[in-house]
């Protein structure tokens, strides 16, 4: 009795995977068609590059490009981050608001 509940549990969600297919690829494509509509400077605003989109165009129809491209661009700001120089140091800010005065 137990394999014939997961059975048809199984059957059941296998049955809404490929109903729901349709819709998947809809809102995978409507995503990858609102970023290919960006330039290459809006592209860079969101940490991606144009051949991070054509890249992506490879993947199954209903596989969502965006988790892709959030990788991309989280790999590119850790890239940056990793080549920026270190700040330099700061000169320590006078305590308690009021400069000292010298001499009178």
């Amino acid at each position: 009795m137990k394999k014939s509940i997961a059975f048809v549990a199984e059957s059941l969600a296998w049955g809404a995977r490929i109903a729901l297919w349709p819709a998947r690829v809809a809102a995978a494509r409507a995503a990858l068609r609102a970023l290919a509509a960006m330039d290459a400077r809006e592209l860079a605003d969101i940490g991606l590059a144009p051949h991070d989109l054509r890249d992506v165009s490879a993947l199954a129809l209903d596989q969502d490009p965006t988790l892709t491209l959030a990788a991309r661009a989280a790999e590119a700001r850790a890239h940056a981050l990793a080549r920026r120089p270190a700040a330099p140091a700061r000169p320590a800010k006078p305590r308690g608001g009021v400069l000292a005065r010298t001499g009178s």
